[in-house]
């Protein structure tokens, strides 16, 4: 915006002082009548010519709509302001000043908001992770119970295997702050799950492929070592990311719930980062050296289920769990000095479910 002093003329008033306010789309003349009434008026720039006098070194202004009226400045400068303003008009858009520097301004927004989106994607779920790592064991049954329950695997459930499946952890005699409960479902999947609070789910056909006892451990050893870590519902809140963080954040657990709810059929092939499928292993084999199991259930338990598929196929358990022939190498190299003996007790309950 432009001011200036002036002199306004028209066909029914005598020449008055006027103060002129010049903007982008518009020319606003404010005056004051002999009588001492105020009065302003606009004239739209697109229809002022702008000229400059020389000989008089005054700026005439006149509103091509509006013959007879006339507005007169002193100098160059308010007719060099319209003219380079009538000027800029008549460029495409894209070649504008304000164009150029919407143009910026959108790109800048753009930029803006794309940094906020990456933050958000990558910063949420990290958050996320982080705070369910403190949530208490026993609000973390109560969403594995539920999540479970929505599941509706209760009817497919093989009730005798289950038991003997809980009978033969407990006698691993396995230390934890976790109620862990354990699952035969029937059904033809070769996978097995655990949820946030001590739930694991093993299905049939995944149990029928066992044939020791030592690899029944390795499996329940590996999936106790994503309950007792966190893992089940670290992965599960990153995976959800900002659909629970709001919830977590103001301690709305019941919300967490309808989300994990919600989405309970994908938690069936939950996939672990790497790093925490090796600490899942690596515990679990702990777990089992400290019981004089012998290790070769890891490296068994895998190499059964690889040739139980044809050559290019995967089953769900193993698509879930990736590098299996690295996990088998460094599982092999931490067991070299393993002491082993049969665990009776381990094996009766083992045929049982046989």
């Amino acid at each position: 915006m432009k001011s200036y002093f002036g002199s306004y003329y028209s066909p029914s008033t005598e020449p008055v002082a006027a103060t002129v306010l010049v903007f982008d789309r518009n020319l606003s003349i404010g005056y004051r009548y002999p009588n001492g009434r105020n009065a302003m008026i606009d004239w739209p720039l697109k229809e002022v010519e702008a000229k400059y006098n020389a000989p008089t070194q005054q700026t005439q202004l006149r509103n091509t709509k509006k013959p007879g009226e006339l507005l007169v400045i002193e100098g160059s400068e308010a007719a060099t302001y319209i003219q380079a303003i009538h000027a800029e008009r008549q460029k495409p858009w894209y070649q504008r000043s304000n164009g150029r520097e919407g143009i910026r301004n959108s790109l800048l927004l753009l930029a803006l908001m794309g940094g906020f989106v990456l933050l958000y994607i990558l910063i949420v779920p990290w958050l996320s992770e982080n705070m369910a790592g403190r949530v208490a064991a026993k609000t973390e049954q109560q969403l594995g119970d539920a999540v479970y329950n929505a599941m509706n695997l209760q009817a497919q459930e093989d009730t005798a295997a289950s038991r003997v499946l809980n009978q033969f952890f407990k006698q691993m005699a396995i230390p934890s702050a976790y109620d862990i409960r354990i699952s035969v479902i029937k059904e033809g999947v070769v996978n097995a799950f655990a949820l946030p609070g001590g739930r694991i789910v093993v299905y049939s056909a995944l149990l029928h492929k066992i044939n020791t006892y030592p690899e029944l451990a390795a499996l329940l050893s590996h999936e106790f070592t994503h309950v007792n870590n966190k893992h089940s519902t670290k992965s599960i809140f990153r995976k959800l990311g900002s659909k629970v963080f709001i919830g977590l954040l103001f301690g709305r657990f019941g919300s967490v719930a309808s989300v994990l709810i919600h989405h309970a059929d994908e938690l069936k092939s939950l996939k672990y980062s790497r790093s925490l499928e090796k600490e899942a292993d690596m515990e679990g084999l702990a777990l089992l050296t400290k019981r004089n199991i012998d290790p070769a259930g890891f490296t068994g338990l895998f190499t059964h289920l690889k040739e139980a598929v044809p050559k290019g196929a995967m089953p769900a358990f193993l698509a879930s769990h990736p590098d299996i022939d690295k996990r088998i190498a460094y599982i092999k190299a931490a067991s070299t000095t393993a002491k082993v003996e049969t665990d009776s007790s381990l094996l009766s309950i083992f045929n049982q479910l046989k």
